[in-house]
């Protein structure tokens, strides 16, 4: 098979996101749920910032995760040892009575995703080229095994934990992360184990590396011991900001031509953009959750489904929907009409307002009773297909807009977009009383707020794009960096 890398790497990312999305199912449920019924029986605003800091720590790892095999691992041995984090943080879960056990095991699985998410899309992009497979098509794979992945997690996860309780939903979420090893084996060989072009790999990092990680982390342990969660999620937004910033004044530092320099800019407005949408999606695994326990009726057929269900309606319509998108630019593209990149997160941001709107019309009904389960379904179909129109452009611009030799930590750098979304998420629960449908009306319609006036304001960059230049920005995410 001609695209045999790129097909493992996807069924490695896959079972990550597996892993990933079963145990993001389950946790503010987790959180919330009384003592006596397995849980934590902690408040929402607690429970949701305990989220964000997750989501956010996930994809903040990715940062160092790409430097470290840029500089020292190799992205083999980062994916390698990732994967055995994830998996063992996952598994430590089972065994977590505390919330400081519970805090340990969720910092492992991050540790872990930082090193094996970004050095994994690194790869894609080098399989695609040695397979001479166009990068578009390779990613849309990749994307489409990624949305697998969320669709199989939360069912699973969340059947195991009705089942056999919560223990059983995370000891799912770590058996998928071995399977995804498993698949990873089958590709690592193929792959010599050096960092980025023209800079080798150096096999024993210096002494006074490590000492400066294991003072780091032990640092970021005696504040998340001593500072309430609510506070240490503010200050993480504006740390993760400001990370941003750092990592892209890098990037314009060592790009060498005028050219790299422009696509860094052009992936900072890019990553402006994403930032606003992922606020929205990681809504699925607080506030919508938390709408869909409380005030959306799950019967089907006279049987109550689990809450956690819902969270694979909106991978399963990526799914759905994404072959559509493929043919759809393929077509236009044979044209000469396909929209820039710009135009793309323009008409994505809006279809996201739009769900948000429909999510806020069904929290403004869910205050004289309880709701069907098709508001929140059309409300993750059209969330879906925003996705679909930013999320594929956003996977191609860390490796492919970044300047030479720095593909893992401009990666890296790009899934910083997620971690400030998954921040933002969690912060709503301190600011809105999701325990109240108007109270969820008010984050809905707050949030969607954001999404229009970002996607008016893209919409008009757009527009305003000259037809060459657009054309140009466009191209710039087909041609390898």
């Amino acid at each position: 098979m001609r695209a045999r890398a790129v097909v493992l790497l996807a069924a490695t990312e896959l079972w990550e996101r597996f892993t990933h999305y079963g145990l993001r199912a389950l946790l503010v449920l987790f959180f919330i749920a009384p003592v006596g019924a397995g849980g934590m029986a902690l408040e929402d605003a607690r429970a949701s910032s305990i989220y964000g800091l997750f989501v956010a720590g996930v994809y903040l790892c990715a940062l160092p995760g790409g430097w470290l095999a840029d500089r020292y691992m190799g992205p083999v041995r980062a994916i390698w040892l990732g994967g055995a984090l994830i998996a063992l943080g996952n598994f430590s879960l089972v065994f977590a009575h505390s919330l400081a056990a519970f805090g340990t095991g969720l910092a492992v699985i991050a540790l872990g995703v930082g090193l094996l998410k970004a050095n994994v899309t690194a790869l894609v992009a080098r399989a695609a080229a040695r397979e001479s497979m166009p990068p578009d098509a390779a990613f849309t794979l990749f994307y489409i095994g990624i949305n697998i992945g969320a669709v199989g997690g939360p069912l699973v996860s969340a059947a195991l934990a009705v089942a056999t309780g919560w223990r059983g939903g995370f000891a799912a979420a770590g058996a998928g992360m071995l399977l995804g090893l498993v698949a990873f084996s089958r590709v690592a060989g193929s792959f010599p184990e050096d960092g980025a072009p023209g800079r080798p790999v150096r096999k024993r990092p210096e002494p006074a590396l490590w000492a400066g990680i294991a003072a780091v982390a032990a640092l970021l342990a005696l504040v998340c011991w001593l500072v309430p969660v609510t506070v240490l999620l503010r200050a993480a937004i504006v740390l993760v900001a400001l990370t941003a910033l750092a990592g892209f004044a890098v990037l314009i530092k060592v790009a060498k031509a005028p050219e790299e320099r422009r696509r860094v800019w052009l992936m900072i407005v890019l990553f402006l953009g994403a930032t606003v949408f992922w606020a929205a999606e990681e809504q699925a695994g607080v506030s919508f959750t938390l709408f869909a326990e409380r005030f959306t009726d799950r019967s089907i057929f006279g049987r109550q489904f689990p809450t956690a269900w819902f969270q694979s309606a909106y991978p399963f319509f990526v799914v759905l929907c994404a072959p559509f998108f493929v043919w759809l630019w393929a077509r236009l593209a044979a044209q000469r009409r396909e929209p820039s990149n710009v135009l793309k997160f323009a008409l994505g941001l809006l279809m996201a307002g739009v769900a948000l709107f429909i999510a806020t019309l069904a929290a403004l009904k869910a205050g004289s009773g309880m709701v069907g389960p098709a508001w929140l379904g059309v409300t993750y179909l059209l969330l879906a297909v925003g996705e679909i129109l930013i999320s594929p452009v956003g996977l191609a611009a860390g490796t492919q807009l970044a300047p030479i030799g720095h593909v893992g930590f401009s990666t890296g750098l790009w899934y910083l977009s997620l971690s400030l979304g998954g921040l933002l998420a969690g912060l709503m629960g301190g600011l809105f009383d999701f325990g109240r449908a108007s109270g969820l009306a008010s984050a809905f319609g707050s949030v969607g707020l954001a999404l229009g006036i970002a996607g008016v304001g893209f919409l008009a960059a757009a527009l305003m794009m000259k037809p060459r230049g657009a054309r140009q920005a466009a191209a710039s995410l087909g041609t390898e960096g």
